[in-house]
């Protein structure tokens, strides 16, 4: 797994969340393209119940879970921490009623064998086609982290 120091990570999280936030995502297609072009970031989709309906190939990579494993699962129950669950879920309600959603930030999430992964995360939420409600997404990256710095080569 590529991992990336914080300054990077966050150049290229924030970067896209504002992006996203000057609508240079109009559609569907053009966010999937973006997704396509970056395959290093570990992207998750999910409703305004937390059920996740995208998982792509680094979020294998990042949180050990197949594709088939977290797709209609509960994104708060399969990678937060549970200390983290309410805050999350209360985010998902917020960003359901106004589209608007917490700052990107590192933060430690769980991979399937119960490890901790840091992360660099952003959110975005889209309300493409005049949609009712938006769709979710969260951006992640891999930092290296303390022990680590240093010890492996930073690629993107």
């Amino acid at each position: 797994m590529t991992k990336f120091s914080i300054q990077d990570a966050r150049s290229i999280i924030n970067e896209l969340c504002e992006k996203a936030d000057h609508n240079g995502f109009p559609t569907r297609k053009s966010f999937m393209d973006m997704i396509a072009r970056n395959p290093l970031i570990a992207v998750q989709g999910y409703n305004c119940f937390g059920k996740i309906f995208f998982w792509n190939n680094s979020s294998v990579t990042v949180y050990g879970h197949r594709v088939e494993e977290a797709i209609n699962k509960d994104l708060v129950e399969l990678i937060m921490p549970p200390e983290m669950r309410k805050f999350v879920r209360d985010m998902i309600t917020l960003g359901a009623k106004t589209g608007n959603m917490p700052d990107p930030g590192a933060c430690d999430l769980l991979h399937a064998d119960g490890s901790y992964v840091t992360v660099y995360s952003g959110h975005l939420a889209f309300s493409w086609d005049g949609a009712s409600t938006p769709e979710f997404y969260c951006l992640d990256l891999p930092l290296i982290t303390a022990p680590e710095a240093g010890q492996y080569p930073v690629t993107a």
